[in-house]
């Protein structure tokens, strides 16, 4: 038999509520097929819309596949084909003993991509007059020799600051972590050295040491350094290990706060981190260890706030409710987990203390995810701007029900915006 006709392709787009975009995933694997010339070829979407990975993985086994090509279609060559797709890929390919895998490297910068890119370009040219650019911010150009810790906020390209767009437009090299939305890259010249350091959860890693070394050999070099990362550099960020790294260096460096995650994520998911009669404390913690991975459970015995804000600990949930149960809060105490905030695909799971770990499993939830426990998740249900926003434009909202209702009545859901 030949070994291209045991070989299934999938076609993997991200998903989203608009159907028109899930439709133009679906119309580029029959063109693929097409194109092609192979006879197995399935669509799929990282999220928000079906089949999902796993389903079109099955799909291509079960029409005789022994080996399954990966193309990851117009996704982030960052957060998505480095860390999403290979994870999921790898918990299809587990299902099925004898199956083979491989996952292809994303277009990107491809030529005829840019070539066709450069096409549309030309004709928005010919179009009409050139709209009002942007006011350039002279006062915030990068400096030669220096390095920009730089909060790039928590996803949606909307809540980068001015100055950080600005040092963005100056820079010789960028570079960025895992959380940083490909959207704010597009503010980089096109002459910049872009180099990728994230840490992706079971994926790659960057070392710490090595992402210091290279900030201050790059200011050495005389070049104009931005470390990008996600949310606020000086929160759970490692900006300050990086900032004694170039201190002790002698590399002259400066801090541009980011609106974090811990701040915007639970206000799109329409949460108030504070309220009069509700909350008039907040804490922020991090779910995990530096380097042991074990549960900050110090911190969480220690904290009397109203409202807690817990990064990186939707790995630990259960753990983490459980200590805040032995901890002293009621085990029906709000809590909400929100996954990719600010993002179009922004998923919330609301529940309690009790119930979150597995509704928030049994929704397929994880990291990046954003945990808010406190009064204040009942406020939820009246304030979700975000998804009515989205409504206004004809888009749907699904919601997630425990499959028996709690003895307390409460409404846990999972809402994708």
């Amino acid at each position: 038999m030949n070994r291209e006709s045991e070989i299934g392709v999938l076609v993997v787009g991200h998903g989203s509520r608009r159907a028109e975009a899930n439709e133009d995933v679906r119309e580029a694997a029959r063109r693929i097929a097409e194109l092609g010339d192979f006879s197995m070829v399935e669509p799929a979407f990282l999220e928000l819309e079906h089949p999902n990975i796993s389903e079109g993985f099955a799909r291509l086994v079960e029409r005789g596949a022994r080996e399954v090509v990966v193309h990851p279609y117009f996704l982030s060559p960052g957060r998505h084909t480095r860390g999403d797709i290979p994870v999921e890929v790898k918990e299809a390919a587990a299902k099925h003993s004898g199956i083979g895998y491989r996952i292809g490297a994303p277009l990107s910068a491809h030529h005829q991509v840019i070539a066709a890119s450069v096409e549309r370009i030309r004709e928005a040219i010919d179009d009409g007059p050139r709209k009002q650019d942007w006011k350039e911010v002279k006062n915030y150009e990068a400096r030669p020799g220096k390095v920009y810790l730089v909060g790039a906020g928590p996803g949606d390209p909307g809540l980068l600051t001015i100055k950080a767009r600005a040092l963005l437009e100056t820079a010789d090299v960028v570079i960025y972590d895992y959380l940083v939305n490909p959207e704010v890259l597009v503010f980089v010249s096109p002459h910049a050295e872009r180099i990728y350091v994230g840490k992706v959860g079971g994926g790659r890693q960057t070392p710490q040491a090595q992402i210091n070394s290279l900030l201050v050999e790059e200011a050495q070099r005389g070049r104009r350094v931005i470390r990008l990362k996600g949310g606020d550099p000086f929160l759970f960020g490692r900006g300050a290990e990086e900032a004694l790294a170039l201190q002790a260096a002698n590399i002259p460096f400066e801090i541009v706060p980011g609106i974090s995650s811990a701040l915007a994520v639970p206000a799109y998911a329409g949460i108030p981190l504070t309220h009069r009669e509700l909350s008039s404390s907040v804490t922020v913690l991090t779910g995990a260890r530096a380097g042991d991975g074990e549960l900050s459970q110090k911190l969480l015995r220690q904290s009397k706030a109203s409202t807690l804000v817990i990064l990186m600990g939707i790995t630990h949930l259960q753990e983490i409710a459980a200590e805040l149960i032995s901890a002293g809060y009621a085990d029906d105490t709000p809590v909400a987990v929100i996954r990719w905030g600010t993002y179009e695909g922004q998923q919330t799971v609301t529940g309690n203390l009790r119930t979150i770990a597995e509704l928030s499993a049994r929704a397929g939830l994880r990291a990046p995810a954003v945990i808010v426990v406190g009064e204040v998740v009942k406020l939820r249900e009246r304030l979700k701007w975000f998804e009515e926003s989205i409504a206004n434009y004809g888009l749907e909202e699904f919601e997630f029900r425990s499959a028996e209702p709690s003895v307390d009545g409460d409404r846990s859901q999972l809402t994708h915006v």
